[in-house]
C-alpha cells in the first residue's frame, strides 16, 4: 500500500487514478469553500495529473454519491438563501420544485458534459462473497468498501480526501496529511 502526495505525483505518471466523490465535489464547484482550501489544492493536483497523462476513472457508485451529495448541498444553499428551515421545506419538496429540478438539471449537466467526457467509467460485478466480506464493521461505509474493492481489484490509485480510507490496503493519492502519514 503506497501513499502519494502532490509532491510525489510525478512518480505515478500514466497511472489510473480512481476519483472519490469528495474530489468531484471539490472540482466541480459544489459545496462551500473549505478552511483548508481543498478545492484549490485538488484543482492543482488534477491539472498536474492531466498534464502527465494519468487516466481518470470513476464508477456508478461515485456518480451516485456525487449527484446525491450535490443536490443535498444545493438544498442546504436554497434553505440558507431563503432563510427557511428544513421544517419549512422538506428535502423531497425542494427536489420536486422548479428550483430543485433546475439544480438537479445543472448537476446532471456537470455529470454528462464535464465528468463523463473526461473520465473512464468502470464496472464491477460484486459476487456474493464480495458482499459478505463487505458486511463487517470498520471505518468504511458500504459505498467506500465497494470503492476500495474496485481499486484493489484493478490496481487503481484512489484519489480521495476521506480520512476513513487511511488504513485501507490500497494505493492512495491525497492532499490530506492524515491520509498520507
Amino acid at each position: 500500500m503506497n501513499r502519494y502526495t502532490p509532491s510525489s505525483v510525478s512518480s505515478i505518471r500514466d497511472k489510473k487514478i480512481f476519483f472519490d466523490a469528495n474530489i468531484l465535489i471539490y472540482l466541480f464547484g459544489y459545496g462551500t469553500p473549505t478552511i483548508a482550501n481543498w478545492e484549490n489544492q485538488y484543482a492543482r493536483l488534477y491539472s498536474i495529473l492531466n498534464k502527465q497523462n494519468s487516466k481518470f476513472i470513476i464508477d456508478f457508485i461515485v456518480i451516485s454519491e456525487f449527484v446525491n451529495r450535490a443536490i443535498k448541498i444545493e438544498y442546504k444553499n436554497y434553505l440558507a438563501s431563503n432563510n427557511i428551515t428544513e421544517k419549512d421545506c422538506k428535502y423531497k419538496v425542494y427536489r420536486n420544485s422548479k428550483d430543485g429540478k433546475d439544480a438537479l438539471n445543472d448537476i446532471y449537466l456537470s455529470v454528462t458534459d464535464d465528468i463523463l467526457t473526461q473520465f473512464e467509467v468502470v464496472e464491477k460485478n460484486y459476487s456474493k462473497d464480495d458482499l459478505i466480506s463487505m458486511c463487517s464493521v470498520d471505518s468504511l461505509d458500504f459505498s467506500d468498501k465497494a470503492i476500495a474493492k474496485i481499486c484493489e481489484d484493478n490496481q487503481f490509485i484512489l484519489l480521495t480526501n476521506d480520512t476513513d480510507f487511511k488504513d485501507v490496503n490500497i494505493d492512495i493519492l491525497s492532499c490530506h496529511k492524515k491520509i498520507c502519514i
